[in-house]
């Protein structure tokens, strides 16, 4: 009887952390599985999925305020507050590429280079944030 009372105290430890990896990972995944889709079928037509275009807008426009406020202060951890917010913003404008239909850089994170050719073409797409 103790047994079981230990086994179910350390499962409901457990589930939170659980959940909260499952969430976390789980679109990278969707993400991974559509582009080994895309590469073992080359003919399917990739269809436009994923989040509204205003949404995407939107969050774009909130992170880059965001990092501008980061580079602007003087706090602890600044730097790995900026590289996680410099990550978001990537993953939104790959999302938005995806979405969009432009074409998606190859590697991330993104490189300055890369991250401004990705935002151009995203304005030519006629997305504004």
């Amino acid at each position: 009887m103790l047994l079981w009372v230990w086994f179910w105290v350390f499962v409901a430890a457990l589930l939170p952390l659980a959940v909260t990896v499952l969430i976390v990972h789980v679109a990278p995944l969707t993400d991974h599985a559509r582009e080994l889709l895309d590469r073992i079928h080359p003919e399917r037509k990739q269809r436009a999925q994923g989040q509204p275009v205003e949404r995407l807008a939107a969050d774009l426009h909130r992170l880059a305020v965001h990092i501008d406020t980061i580079e602007r202060s003087q706090e602890m951890h600044r730097m790995a507050k900026l590289r996680a917010a410099s990550l978001a913003y990537d993953y939104v404008l790959l999302s938005a590429c995806r979405t969009l239909e432009v074409e998606v850089p190859e590697s991330t994170p993104l490189h300055p280079a890369e991250r401004l050719q990705t935002e151009a073409a995203l304005a030519q797409a006629g997305l504004v944030w």
